[in-house]
């Protein structure tokens, strides 16, 4: 007769198990918790980076607003906004500018003087008025109340931020700056957390007084998609439209760069359950005792899985909420970093100030559970069927054998769907599935191919000692397949995105060197303050040429395009990279008959040299391409052609760009010199080498948080192995006991132990290389062109896989020191147990 035992003690008796094996446990705490904090910190950079983007849309500033600007750049007149309304155009208008504090509240020696507060007005009437449902927002925060805003006193909107930093200063304010309106009362303020940091929005009338901007516009937004796509033609001269971008936009680049980070920390995470899964599967193994005594204590098969999974449930629960917290550590340390690379690539703005949601907490959690219960499915059926591995048998089990042809099979079945997916599919999402079927398939194959290379390294051993070593490393595939796929994966991960960076690299900086031929760059202001210096380097001896640009906005078949418009010169001829060119290019575009586009464009619309393009607003009837040129980094399909040509077919074209020819050695003094006859700052003249090495900063802040999260897959890999081998270790002694009796010295074990972990460590990481490269050509020559447009030569670096492959050594080096020193100062009376214990 069976006796029940009470509920609580079934899940006591379970936990024990961990208590008696603290080594497991740390693989199960260090492996979740490195999944969660991998994956956690890479979702809270992507919801971070995507309130900003709705934040933007809010603030009217979404990089997909149709919009219309001033064509000098300046205040666009109310009159015009007037008559726009009239002809029956919906656009509301927007006044917007930054003060600092100092000219913002009117007063004097502030501690902040040099802080910008951004001042937003809106008209509410025709932005509530409008329909903006296919647009989102009304940008208004949702507890506004119309009609205190629109009347005396009026109200101001901000961040709780700004409103706790304006604070102190409130009380100090001038009657006649914020926050007092012109009949001089004090407006009410509220706060929302819609609005950025640093961000006043208010009612256009304040706006207008505060930025001395009465009477006139910033810019008008358009809220009705079906308004004409061409201005009336006595405004045109005066008002600028800019229609949204189409599908190849800022906001499509911006999604693949996260779709590529969510990617990684997806692998991330793998690896780290791959940890999960070893240690559960371990685990579940020894308790296969633990399940006889509590089946014959009356607990049913379905109450110990229930209290298993109740189990799991719980320390991934706990294990969660540190991982958590280690995810919101490494979001904040890679933020930074992550907001200056799409501010300075896409010019999508990113808060440099973490804010998370709940949501983000219980996906994370979510993800923990639902990790740790995939990674014990495989195990826990085993434990149903009885089917417990023997760890002490010397050959490969029959269901082994079975395990491996099962997954030579699915792996040949993913490389299958992998050759299909790389035929057929043409979208970035089917690029992404490439990559993870690959993975798949290596991952799958991986034991395969380990066990059919050891069989043959034990063929062909002459000596007894070497056909055991290759025969034991053989047995041990199966316990730590999981730990060398892991490792496979960081490894040719870091082969993949390593070689794919450090291409990049290297075709940059040759670019840059190209592109940026000319010794000195200036940008001016205004048109006056162009013709301004142009008059005085005319006057310069040292400068040897001056090379004005210019440029300007269009469209070419309903996408948005940049123009420039450039002085051809030999700077230009001897150093400008292109990419394909017909004869006589230089002389056509300087006859302007012909123009010549970046790749991004010739992608995107499937252009080819000779043929003819037609630009929205030109004079003459078409142009022809006679060059493709390289634009790295460049989201916007471009034009060039001659100067001439530009302010022919687009008078108010903006200008003000120079590119200075003059001697290295007098660099300083010209600097010098237009710094102090204009007032220029740092930003408005540069030379070379401070161009090319702010381009080099962005390049590598825009890959930090790629490399981080790269490093971090690799460490979590070498820390699978070690986990492995040391859960391992206290079974090794039953396997090498006999070989001990029979007289091999401990020494000599020691050294056959090492052996084979390093040889099993060096098979993966030259199995590693090929499947790195496919994924290096992979991202360069499939993830990049689809997702960016552009196109890199494809590159190997021999010099990253020996350092990656001594890398792998030393940390299987490492991983093993612990189990082997255990087999070195082990009792002989330790090793003589495994005659009493090995099954």
């Amino acid at each position: 007769m069976r006796v029940r035992m009470p509920s609580l003690w079934i899940l006591h008796a379970l936990l024990s198990h961990w208590w008696r094996h603290p080594v497991q446990l740390s693989t199960l705490v260090l492996g979740l918790l490195a999944a969660t904090a991998l994956w956690s910190g890479v979702q809270a950079l992507n919801q971070q980076a995507r309130l900003s983007y709705d934040q933007a849309a809010a603030r009217f500033d979404s990089i997909n607003q149709a919009q219309i600007v001033s064509v000098g750049d300046q205040p666009i007149q109310e009159s015009e906004y007037i008559r726009l309304r009239r002809l029956g155009w919906i656009v509301t208008p927007l006044v917007e500018g930054a003060l600092s504090l100092e000219a913002l509240f009117k007063l004097e020696d502030l501690p902040e003087k040099d802080v910008k507060i951004q001042i937003v007005g809106i008209d509410s009437m025709t932005l509530q008025s409008s329909n903006r449902s296919d647009q989102g927002s009304t940008g208004l925060p949702d507890n506004l109340s119309l009609n205190d805003f629109l009347t005396p006193p009026w109200q101001v909107w901000m961040s709780p931020s700004t409103a706790e930093r304006l604070r102190p200063l409130l009380a100090h304010a001038t009657a006649d700056a914020f926050p007092f309106n012109p009949q001089g009362e004090k407006v009410k303020i509220h706060t929302s957390t819609a609005l950025a940091h640093n961000e006043v929005m208010t009612d256009i009338y304040l706006a207008q007084h505060w930025l001395g901007m009465e009477g006139h516009v910033s810019r008008l937004l358009l809220l009705d998609a079906q308004t004409p796509s061409a201005l009336p033609d006595d405004l045109a001269a005066a008002l600028r439209l800019i229609l949204p971008q189409s599908d190849h936009d800022i906001s499509r680049l911006t999604a693949s760069f996260h779709l590529n980070l969510t990617a990684l920390s997806l692998l991330a995470f793998l690896v780290g359950l791959l940890m999960v899964y070893s240690a559960i599967h371990l685990a579940l193994t020894q308790r296969l005792t633990l399940r006889r005594i509590l089946f014959s204590c009356g607990v049913s098969q379905r109450e110990l899985m229930a209290w298993l999974l109740l189990e799991l449930l719980l320390l991934s629960g706990l294990i969660a909420l540190p991982g958590l917290v280690a995810g919101y550590w490494i979001a904040t340390l890679l933020l930074p970093d992550l907001s200056a690379s799409l501010a300075g690539l896409y010019g999508a703005q990113v808060s440099s100030e973490l804010q998370l949601s709940w949501q983000w907490w219980q996906q994370g959690v979510f993800m923990a559970w639902g990790g740790t219960l995939i990674a014990a499915i495989v195990p826990l059926i085993k434990l149903i069927k009885q089917d417990g591995v023997h760890l002490g048998q010397s050959m490969p089990s029959l269901n082994d054998q079975r395990r491996l042809k099962g997954l030579s099979i699915l792996g040949l079945v993913s490389l299958l769907m992998a050759v299909l997916t790389a035929g057929l599919g043409q979208s970035l999402f089917s690029g992404f599935l490439l990559l993870a079927l690959v993975f798949l398939s290596a991952a799958l194959l991986m034991p395969v191919i380990l066990d059919r290379l050891l069989s043959l390294c034990q063929r062909s051993a002459k000596s007894m000692i070497t056909q055991w070593l290759w025969a034991d490393a053989r047995l041990q595939v199966p316990n730590l397949s999981v730990a060398l796929v892991a490792l496979l994966l960081a490894l040719s991960t870091s082969i993949g995105v390593g070689g794919m960076v450090e291409g990049f690299r290297n075709t940059f900086t040759g670019w840059l060197d190209q592109r940026l031929a000319a010794e000195v760059y200036v940008r001016t202001d205004s048109e006056e303050q162009a013709q301004q210096v142009t008059q005085w380097l005319a006057g310069t001896p040292s400068v040897t040429a001056v090379l004005p640009s210019a440029r300007a906005a269009t469209q070419l078949e309903g996408v948005p395009i940049e123009l420039r418009g450039f002085q051809v010169h030999s700077t230009y001829v001897d150093h400008w990279p292109l990419l394909s060119e017909a004869p006589q290019v230089w002389q056509a575009i300087e006859s302007e008959s012909a123009v010549m586009i970046n790749e991004q464009l010739a992608r995107q619309l499937a252009l080819n040299l000779g043929d003819s393009i037609a630009l929205q607003g030109m004079q003459q009837r078409e142009f022809t391409i006679l060059a493709i040129f390289s634009d790295y980094g460049n989201p916007k399909g471009q034009v060039m052609m001659s100067l001439d040509t530009l302010y022919l077919n687009w008078p108010d074209a903006e200008r003000g760009s120079f590119a200075l020819r003059i001697e290295p050695s007098q660099i300083d003094a010209l600097i010098s010199a237009l710094k102090d006859e204009f007032g220029f700052t740092g930003t408005q003249v540069l030379d070379q080498q401070a161009v090319k090495g702010y381009s080099l900063q962005l390049f590598e802040r825009t890959f930090a948080a790629t490399q981080a999260l790269n490093l971090l897959v690799l460490a979590i890999a070498a820390i699978a192995l070690f986990g492995s081998l040391l859960t391992l270790s206290n079974m090794r002694l039953t396997q090498v006991a006999p070989i001990w009796a029979c007289g091999v010295s401990r020494r000599q074990l020691l050294l056959i132990e090492l052996l084979r972990l390093l040889a099993l460590a060096l098979i993966t990481a030259l199995l590693a290389i090929p499947l790195g490269l496919i994924i290096s050509y992979c991202l360069v020559n499939v993830i990049n062109v689809r997702a960016f447009g552009w196109a890199l030569p494809w590159q190997m670096f021999p010099h990253q896989w020996f350092y990656l492959t001594l890398s792998a050594l030393v940390s299987a080096f490492l991983a093993a020191l612990i189990p082997v020193l255990k087999l070195q100062f082990c009792s002989p009376g330790e090793l003589l147990k495994g005659f009493r214990d090995d099954q």
